[in-house]
């Protein structure tokens, strides 16, 4: 199928950097916008990369936590009440969800006495990467394995240092996270199979746990930068800039005094002995080392 170009679309984006002060319009705005100027096929392709936070939506429904709704994802509040009743579930025809979450509360459904929402939350993460690596457009496969292996690796260094078991915290079951699980060595064996490790472990050993954040949110974006670098109108480019657009948004809103009780209730929770958190298995993209400078603090 030959791809389509949206020379007007991409072409009039206004440039993006990784600490954006202000912006333009929201990753939502941007959502609606896309709607109208994309093929179906490829606003399909869009929506996948606002899934996480209906995933997130799902689960706090699931679990009854008295959470915010994040109106990011592409399920509206009303929609996901119902899926979240079992009985409303069962009953209910035709029910337009991507698979991985339809088997998700299949399974979720069909057990009884759950009561671990990190556990859930790890079973419904695999599954949405799972529904990526087997996505037709190879540039959604490529950054997807990519993303679950470089967040597979800051979650284990984020084990070594806490002494935590983390083996079953982390997501997938391809050879890299098998040899992340097994490998005890400084770079789990993966000196040969993902570029730049001794980078990301560079990355993770900085101190302050702002700064690192920060390294890797740039990290990732050069990441996203190379992935398209001959990608200029196609719907790759697109894709990349919903990403950096959730970037810039997480920047926008976080300061360094948020940032640190941010990172303070992590690691409270860490030596409480939960599961390993959202915050350190975000994934992050790859930069070769001779062009990313890594001062580690």
């Amino acid at each position: 199928m030959t791809k389509r170009n949206y020379y007007c679309l991409i072409a009039g984006l206004p440039e993006l950097v990784a600490d954006e002060k202000k912006l333009s319009f929201t990753a939502i705005e941007f959502r609606e916008m896309l709607r109208d100027d994309l093929s179906p096929a490829d606003f399909n392709l869009a929506t996948l990369y606002y899934l996480p936070y209906d995933n997130k939506n799902l689960l706090n429904l699931l679990f009854k936590k008295d959470a915010e709704w994040d109106v990011r994802g592409n399920y509206p509040k009303e929609f996901l009440e119902q899926i979240a009743d079992r009985k409303q579930y069962e009953l209910a025809e035709d029910i337009e969800l991507p698979p991985y979450m339809c088997s998700f509360l299949e399974q979720f459904y069909s057990e009884s006495g759950i009561d671990s929402y990190y556990a859930v939350e790890l079973t419904l993460t695999a599954r949405y990467y799972d529904y990526l690596v087997n996505n037709s457009c190879q540039f959604v496969r490529e950054v997807a394995e990519y993303d679950r292996t470089v967040g597979n690796i800051m979650a284990a260094l984020s084990g070594r240092k806490y002494k935590m078991a983390y083996e079953n915290t982390l997501v997938g079951d391809d050879d890299l996270t098998q040899s992340i699980r097994k490998n005890r060595t400084r770079d789990f064996g993966l000196s040969g199979e993902v570029d730049d490790i001794e980078t990301l472990v560079q990355i993770y050993e900085t101190v302050n746990p702002v700064e690192r954040e920060f390294k890797l949110d740039q990290y990732r974006w050069q990441h996203l930068d190379d992935s398209t670098f001959f990608n200029y109108f196609s719907i790759e480019k697109i894709l990349v800039y919903i990403r950096k657009l959730f970037i810039a948004e997480r920047w926008y809103s976080l300061d360094r005094k948020k940032g640190q009780q941010m990172f303070n209730r992590i690691l409270n929770e860490l030596r409480a002995g939960f599961q390993m958190p959202d915050e350190f298995a975000t994934a992050y993209g790859k930069k070769k080392n001779k062009d990313f400078n890594i001062e580690t603090q």
